[in-house]
């Protein structure tokens, strides 16, 4: 349940970030026609039920990030591990902002929208504009990671993944010369205001405290929350110490064409691989849905931990037999235990569903060359 949240709360949360890069987009035209687009586009987000959905699904994505740091066995992460956790770190000092900008600024009588937001990006408060360009280039690498990620092992990937590669350039590029284009208008407008075309009618603002006052607020409040943010990452953190402080006990796992290595336990079987870089089939990336880890247990000296219910659930939709097992989701007991991968380690997404993707009871001759 954990992980379809995460994955549901990703999409929607994903599909927010797209539409407004969209509607940014607009500003190729015109600064109007961004204002002009925004209830379109961005108005299912911006009614109440929308943006109560949306806050739920950014809370939910949160909590369950730093859930998922916290089971971490190995901080050394591949890189699209890296790139992907990065971005993630770095949005909430990025978002906050922009959250506490439009959210909690409109109850003071500050205007949200683009005719008022363009000039303040870029004459009155440039580093902002910057800040927001980062915060959706940011946006969009993580998202698109965690999407590509889901997408990849689905049947229709294959027939679809080379129409939606190109969109993920064109949205992002669309919308930041969208911004560019906006923002010459702003200028242009701000050096000779009879160069360009006024914009639609803007609505006044009628602020209830002075604006000097307003932007005081919304700074403490901008540095209370990341200040909460470090402290929930420092808790994080800390209990992933504590959960591993314990001195491991020593297991040997042999894979079957080599090698021999002897670690520590509190590791799954993918984690060892990948940290003495034997290489195993993992389109999902370690979460256990794709079956491409899958292995044999040949040999165990010790007793094996049953499967949790999303490995016995992807083992069980695979047809697996009573010794296969899912390299990400298995961590050895001390003592010895051999091994045998069922997959080529350098299987592609499109070989993912093919009926004649390699069978459990067969070892593909090329596992034993690639690891050789």
């Amino acid at each position: 349940m954990a992980k379809r949240i995460r994955i549901v709360s990703g999409l929607v949360l994903f599909a927010f970030v797209t539409m407004h890069l969209l509607n940014v987009a607009f500003g190729l035209h015109s600064i109007a026609s961004m204002d002009r687009a925004r209830p379109f586009l961005m108005g299912m987000w911006t009614n109440p039920v929308g943006s109560i959905v949306l806050g739920l699904c950014l809370a939910a994505h949160f909590v369950l990030g730093l859930g998922a740091i916290y089971h971490r066995n190995t901080l050394r992460l591949s890189p699209t591990d890296a790139v992907q956790l990065t971005a993630a770190l770095a949005i909430v000092p990025l978002l906050t902002p922009h959250v506490v900008g439009t959210v909690i600024a409109a109850r003071f009588g500050i205007v949200n929208n683009f005719s008022t937001l363009i000039p303040y990006f870029w004459i009155d408060k440039p580093a902002e504009g910057l800040r927001q360009v980062l915060l959706l280039a940011i946006l969009w690498i993580h998202g698109c990671v965690g999407v590509f990620t889901w997408m990849r092992i689905q049947r229709w990937w294959p027939r679809l993944g080379t129409l939606l590669h190109p969109l993920a350039v064109a949205v992002p590029v669309l919308g930041l010369l969208g911004f560019v284009q906006a923002g010459n208008e702003a200028i242009a407008r701000f050096e000779d205001p009879t160069s360009v075309a006024p914009p639609a009618a803007i609505p006044p603002m009628v602020l209830t405290r002075p604006f000097d006052e307003i932007l005081a607020i919304l700074g403490r409040i901008n540095w209370t929350v990341f200040i909460l943010y470090l402290a929930a990452l420092a808790v994080v953190l800390a209990a992933r110490w504590w959960r591993l402080r314990g001195e491991r006990r020593h297991v040997q796992v042999s894979f079957v064409g080599g090698p021999l290595i002897d670690t520590g336990t509190g590791l799954n079987i993918l984690e060892i691989a990948r940290l003495h870089h034997v290489p195993v089939a993992h389109l999902c990336r370690g979460r256990g849905r794709c079956g491409t880890c899958r292995i044999r247990i040949l040999e165990a000296s010790g007793k094996l931990d049953p499967p949790s219910t999303a490995e016995a659930a992807t083992l069980a939709r695979l047809g697996a037999g009573p010794d296969v097992r899912l390299a990400c989701q298995m961590e050895p007991p001390p003592g010895m235990i051999r091994v045998e991968r069922l997959l080529s380690p350098f299987m592609r997404p499109r070989e993912l569903h093919e009926e004649a993707v390699q069978p459990d009871d067969a070892m593909p001759a090329s596992v034993t060359a690639d690891a050789a």
